[in-house]
């Protein structure tokens, strides 16, 4: 019988259950396992700027997360990485070991100064701790295309492949459970960040085109739940907080559309964003509207799955609202276009499979060496 191949996944990142971090991370491991491989996960515990932790918690928590990595490094064939500025010692050990590491990049380094600022001193460090592990890497994952011109720049080799989010399409279908949310509603879910829109959809309900019978839900929490506690709202903007998952996807079903109103508030998103609110939403069979940003636009506009709208701007959300909600058969047919897609394209198994066409050859290659290496 063949032996499983054998992956360590390291997450510096912390995975907390509800946000996209947490159902990337899993989602890929469970399709490797599905598709047969062992994998094993290696996590901190107490990363994010929600955590409540101390900076000096954070540093020793990266640190034993790559202890138990190393220990565990001569079990494995492969290890896999969520990018991170701290995993150099990991990646340097496992190049010792000859142990090939596998980088996967969500966005580029500049995104962590939009949430620590005070990070931007070192900003050249940061950079050159990403550089160094995506230039040793055997291969390197990225979600868009623009990161992947970025990467190859940075890395100095094209081993560098495209494999973006993805969805549950057990979980996120057109068919099952709704809300019972009354009247009718657009819905957010994801992080309560400034550069997810959170202001622009407020202001946007204000907005003599928003339709008066149309509520806005927002599922998520964040550094900008205080906004959503002003009175002055009023009943036009429920927040929920966070949801399980069976809820999220029964809120996604009943809306007349989903946003994924991403906003560069700091010149960082040049390269495409490829969120996983926006595969879920689309899997649901709900039209999307999105902001006019590179990899979402383009997907929205191929494949007609719903609105693109100029980024930070009240006014073109609450239009579109309205278009959405004044014609349900257009909705609808735009909704379907997205979950036809996702089903084909987008599927967390299908992802898995086009991350393990990569591994596979790089570990069987490595095994074969070991092998036939004298005694």
């Amino acid at each position: 019988m063949t032996r499983k191949r054998r992956l360590v996944y390291l997450s510096l990142e912390t995975p907390r259950e509800g946000q996209a971090t947490y159902t990337h991370v899993h989602e890929i491991i469970a399709g490797l396992r599905e598709i047969g491989w062992q994998v094993d996960l290696v996590a901190t515990g107490r990363g994010g700027a929600s955590s409540g932790t101390g900076y000096l918690t954070r540093l020793f928590d990266y640190a034993r997360a790559q202890w138990v990595l190393a220990r565990r490094m001569s079990e494995c064939d492969g290890v896999y990485m969520r990018a991170h500025f701290a995993a150099l010692p990991a990646a340097l050990w496992a190049r010792l070991r000859g142990v090939p590491v596998f980088q996967e990049i969500n966005g580029l380094p500049a995104d962590i100064f939009v949430t620590y600022r005070w990070l931007g001193w070192i900003s050249p460090l940061i950079g050159w701790l990403y550089r160094s592990q995506m230039r040793m890497a055997a291969h390197v994952f990225v979600v868009t295309e623009g990161l992947r011109s970025w990467a190859e720049a940075q890395a100095g080799h094209n081993r560098i492949s495209v494999v973006t989010n993805g969805a549950d399409v057990k979980l996120f279908t057109p068919d099952g459970p709704r809300s019972n949310e009354p009247g009718r509603y657009i819905a957010f879910v994801g992080g309560l960040t400034a550069w997810h829109g959170i202001a622009t959809m407020i202001a946007a309900t204000k907005e003599a085109a928003w339709p008066a019978d149309l509520s806005l839900v927002i599922i998520g929490d964040g550094v900008e739940r205080d906004r959503l506690k002003d009175a002055s709202l009023g009943s036009r903007v429920r927040w929920l907080g966070r949801q399980p998952p069976k809820e999220v996807a029964a809120y996604l079903r009943g809306a007349v559309a989903a946003l994924s109103i991403t906003e560069d508030t700091a010149g960082h998103l040049g390269t495409g964003v490829a969120p996983l609110k926006l595969f879920e939403a689309m899997a649901s069979g709900v039209p999307v509207i999105v902001t006019d940003l590179p990899f979402q636009r383009e997907l929205v506009r191929d494949y007609e799955t719903g609105l693109v709208i100029p980024m930070a701007n009240p006014p073109s959300l609450a239009a579109a609202a309205a278009e959405l909600a004044a014609d349900p058969d257009r909705a609808r047919r735009l909704g379907y276009n997205g979950a036809d897609y996702v089903r084909a394209h987008a599927s967390w198994r299908k992802r898995a499979e086009e991350i393990a066409e990569r591994l596979a050859p790089i570990v069987d290659a490595r095994n074969c060496q070991q092998q036939i290496k004298p005694a």
